[in-house]
């Protein structure tokens, strides 16, 4: 990596040629300019000494450039707060806990060098400029929209580092472990991201922000949640007040997901501990699996469709099914009862806890009904009716009738229950997929039939789901048989 130092004038980096307009783009690409080398030709974008333009044309497709008036700060304090408590995949027992992933505000340009100054005695810090992290060096080029690999990771040590993305990009600090303290960063080089932060910006502060920059993605940092999303849709769809919004998501993420997993903002039981640091989503023009996909960040296309479901505030209350979704996939228990044949449906349990604490039912419980009785109503004298049989939405009605005739405190026993227990259904305990998968389903059966104190032997086979004799024999001696046909229960 390059590391040409960079000259600054008083607080600011000065832009050579600043009168040049907006719209012009225009630059020599292939090559890192010197001072002298900037005005050269016509209609060239005024450039800081020293930047590398070699991927200006595949930056200015995605995720774009900043515009040339945009202003280089130099020594800018960041400060990063490094007293969370680390919780892990494996303290919950979950599919992926959030990432130690800091946002600081600022914004790398496309080639340009930044210098970032770390105190002393502090270890395991690194950055990470670009927020798109999914690598698409598999994706068939010629339908590609996007370079492979735009985002850098460099390690950070104590005293001056450099670093440089040929794209540009958020400017955000991998943190390694929590140091219990808060630890100021000096970052010279970057631009302003127009960030809203919770509790920070005003509704006032932003708008003015949004409507003078030219950085071309920005974030919605809550306390639970931070969005990434490109700048240029919020001239279609704006958002009228980001703190209501953000306020909205965060209260969502925290009840409806987190507290109804039985997880605590207070406890010191790591086990039980919601994590703290936020769950990332970013919008990318490709993501490398899907419309959208889970994993940290979750990634969802940036287009309009995802966009303005992002920034509706009326959205993430109910009708946000696909943020639900991905963040659902982190946080399913798949190592212990949520066995391969819930993959794709474990995961939208959360879309109907939304609705139920806002007082109604979610409209997918009487779109998915019929076929749901349809599908539970059919004899099924020699158990050969197979769960896997039924499509993901019909599945998915094993929890309709769950939650809404036992009550949604199902879940919440479900998670603690897992989490408290010592039992281990991994691959490494056992390598045989079949005998895996059929002892996560019988803890399911163990766990829900602890949870109604009734045997739902008759419910499950009802399913289509068939629990292993040892498991029968184990819920039998524990519980009374179901004698209510709690299959044919239609909640809507």
């Amino acid at each position: 990596m390059r590391t040409t130092s960079l000259i600054y004038s008083s607080c600011m980096l000065v832009l050579l040629n600043a009168s040049c307009t907006k719209s012009k783009l225009d630059t020599v690409e292939g090559k890192t300019l010197a001072a002298k080398d900037l005005h050269k030709s016509a209609g060239v974008l005024p450039l800081v000494p020293g930047t590398d333009t070699s991927k200006y044309a595949a930056a200015r497709i995605f995720p774009g450039l900043v515009g040339p008036n945009e202003p280089r700060l130099a020594n800018q304090i960041v400060p990063l707060d490094l007293t969370y408590t680390q919780v892990t995949t494996a303290d919950l027992k979950i599919s992926k806990a959030p990432d130690a992933w800091l946002s600081t505000g600022l914004y790398a340009p496309a080639g340009e060098l930044i210098t970032i100054v770390v105190p002393p005695n502090t270890p395991g810090l690194e950055v990470q400029i670009g927020a798109h992290t999914d690598n698409l060096t598999s994706a068939d080029p010629a339908t590609r929209k996007r370079d492979p690999i735009i985002f850098t990771k460099n390690a950070l040590v104590s005293g001056t580092n450099t670093a440089r993305n040929l794209y540009g990009g958020q400017i955000w600090i991998r943190v390694a472990n929590p140091l219990g303290s808060i630890v100021n960063l000096t970052i010279s080089g970057a631009v302003k991201s127009p960030d809203f932060v919770r509790d920070q910006t005003t509704d006032a502060q932003w708008q003015t922000m949004i409507a003078n920059t030219t950085v071309p993605f920005f974030e919605l940092r809550g306390r639970r949640l931070i969005l990434t999303l490109e700048t240029k849709r919020l001239a279609t769809y704006p958002i009228a007040s980001p703190t209501a919004l953000v306020n909205k998501f965060d209260d969502k993420i925290y009840h409806d997901m987190m507290a109804w997993y039985g997880w605590s903002s207070t406890t010191s039981n790591v086990k039980n501990r919601m994590p703290g640091v936020p769950w990332r989503i970013v919008h990318d023009i490709q993501p490398s699996a899907g419309a959208q996909h889970a994993g940290y960040p979750v990634v969802a296309t940036a287009n309009n469709s995802y966009f303005s479901q992002a920034v509706d505030i009326n959205q993430w209350t109910g009708g946000n099914w696909g943020s639900y979704h991905e963040i659902g996939h982190n946080m399913q228990m798949g190592g212990l009862w949520s066995w391969i044949d819930l993959q794709e449906v474990s995961n939208n349990i959360f879309s109907l806890k939304v609705t139920n604490r806002a007082g109604y039912k979610h409209s997918k419980i009487a779109q998915m009904m019929p076929a749901v009785l349809a599908f539970t109503s059919t004899p099924n004298p020699n158990n050969t009716k197979l769960f896997t049989s039924a499509s993901l939405d019909v599945r998915f009605g094993l929890f309709m009738q769950l939650m809404e005739k036992y009550g949604y405190g199902i879940i919440t026993y479900m998670s603690n229950t897992a989490r408290a227990s010592t039992l281990d259904f991994s691959t490494t305990a056992y390598p045989n997929s079949v005998i895996r998968n059929q002892k996560k389903l019988d803890y399911f059966y163990e766990l829900i039939s602890d949870y109604t104190g009734k045997n739902m032997l008759p419910f499950l086979n009802a399913w289509g789901i068939y629990p292993s004799s040892a498991a029968q024999t184990l819920v039998a001696s524990e519980h009374p048989m179901l004698i209510e046909q709690v299959w044919l229960y239609d909640p809507s």
